[in-house]
Formats: structure tokens, sequence, C-alpha cells
């Protein structure tokens, strides 16, 4: 389903972190296609992204416990 060019125009300009729409000659007269592309671009590395932010949170996880149990038994009598 092909998205209104609003909504695409929307997306695109949201995950280039713009706070303006882009001039005429620029983004309007692109192709749909290359839009849909950027905007496929943008989401797969976003996903890529959340992944990797996943994964160093559970090693920071992993480390932390791992620090705890051996300096938790120090001074234990």
């Amino acid at each position: 389903m092909m998205a209104h060019p609003s909504l695409r125009m929307f997306g695109l300009c949201e995950a280039m972190k713009w706070n303006h729409l882009p001039n005429a000659g620029g983004l309007y007269d692109q192709s749909p296609d290359m839009l849909d592309d950027f905007h496929y671009i943008f989401q797969t590395r976003a996903e890529h992204e959340e992944q990797e932010r996943k994964k160093e949170e559970a090693k920071r996880k992993r480390e932390t416990a791992s620090h705890g149990r051996r300096t938790g038994s120090r001074g234990r009598y």
C-alpha cells in the first residue's frame, strides 16, 4: 500500500530530524520510490540501533551482576 505523499514527506522529514519542509526543487521533486527507499533505510537503521542498544544494556547488566557477586562476599565472616 502506497503512503499518501504528505505522509511520505512527513516521515522522511521526521527521520532526518528536520523541523521545516524542504523547498520545491529539493525533496519535493524526488522520485517517490527513492523516498520510500530512504524511509526503509531509516527504519532498518533505527531497528539495528535498537538491537545494539539492547545488547549493550544486557552486557552492562551482566557485568554489574558479576561484579556484585565478586565484591558481595568480601568482608563476610
